[in-house]
């Protein structure tokens, strides 16, 4: 997918990677199913292709405007679009069985789910959903609606994005000449990112769980 995006825009200006990679992360806060993996290691691509620079070190992509200038479109871009999902969790979160697009994507069990964790947990939440796909935008429009200050939810969500958005720009640049392998090694990471996040929501629970126990001996 990443070089069909890549051929597709390769062509074109730097500019137009920018606007792509603005607008596609956009519609993924507006459900559009697509990773924002594969957008964000796209406009690193689109942007080595744009200047290239041989042979590609750490301290080269440090100094390179362009390259900033690409984690700061995906940065913008991932925030707004969870803005979106957060805003429309505010404004529309008490009427989901009333709106059919809604009640499909957050089917009642689901809500009940994700609410609990906000409500409980809050800001972590927010932070750990980023790195999770397929909760993220539940999890998002759920934080509107269970009434998290908005600037709570943006400064969570925007360590996490900071962790993970340069990250993927980063692969797709240093490996712009060779796709396949940075698809690879942008899943790799993932993947990784993704056990971590596993490891610490299995440590909150497990925190939570001992303090349950330890609450229900203590004498009355």
């Amino acid at each position: 997918m990443v070089a069909h995006f890549v051929e597709l825009l390769s062509s074109q200006s730097l500019l137009a990677a920018h606007a792509f990679v603005l607008l596609v992360l956009l519609l993924c806060g507006l459900g559009l199913p697509l990773p924002e993996d594969v957008v964000l290691v796209t406009g690193g691509a689109l942007t080595w292709l744009a200047d290239p620079i041989e042979p590609t070190t750490f301290p080269a992509m440090l100094g390179d405007i362009g390259l900033w200038a690409m984690i700061g479109t995906g940065l913008v871009g991932c925030l707004a679009g969870d803005a979106l999902l957060f805003f429309a969790g505010r404004r529309f979160g008490a009427r989901i069985s009333e709106i059919p697009l809604l009640r499909r994507l957050l089917p009642a069990d689901k809500q009940r789910r994700v609410e609990h964790l906000t409500r409980r947990y809050g800001r972590r939440v927010v932070f750990l959903a980023r790195f999770m796909p397929g909760l993220r935008s539940p999890t998002f429009f759920m934080t509107g609606h269970a009434g998290l200050s908005f600037w709570k939810f943006l400064l969570f969500d925007g360590m996490a994005a900071l962790l993970s958005v340069p990250l993927l720009v980063s692969v797709g640049y240093y490996f712009g000449d060779d796709l396949r392998i940075a698809a690879q090694t942008a899943a790799r990471f993932s993947h990784y990112v993704l056990g971590a996040v596993l490891i610490a929501i299995g440590v909150m629970v497990a925190r939570a769980l001992h303090r349950r126990r330890a609450k229900a001996l203590q004498p009355d």
